[in-house]
């Protein structure tokens, strides 16, 4: 790779968003919030941000999709996962979707490699 050619590369093309996920659930630091609670809508659904916190400060596990969740409260990955009312499979959907960017939202939707929704 060329000098500076890091500076261009994406985390699409050099990390597998699943394997990502499957490393990040196996640590109880890594917790997730979402600013407001998930939408089952595929046009509604909120980024959630991740964080490593310090044992002091681990959140409890709570479902981010509950109208009863609290926007910007970090839960555990791993028990958010767990208390997912809409089921795990739909939380990794979830999560891949907010790291990855498509083809459609690179070029027609958004026209930026920036996630933004």
């Amino acid at each position: 790779m060329p000098k500076g050619g890091l500076l261009h590369v994406h985390l699409d093309a050099t990390v597998d968003a699943e394997i990502l996920l499957r490393i990040a659930l196996e640590h109880p630091e890594i917790h997730v919030r979402s600013p407001i609670p998930f939408a089952n809508d595929l046009h509604t659904r909120p980024l959630p941000e991740f964080r490593a916190l310090p044992a002091s400060q681990f959140g409890s596990a709570m479902d981010i999709a509950s109208v009863n969740y609290a926007g910007g409260t970090w839960v555990p990955l791993k028990d958010a996962r767990k208390a997912f009312s809409l089921g795990e499979k739909a939380f990794d959907d979830w999560m891949i979707g907010a790291i990855t960017i498509n083809p459609t939202e690179a070029y027609k939707t958004h026209n930026t490699v920036t996630k933004a929704r």
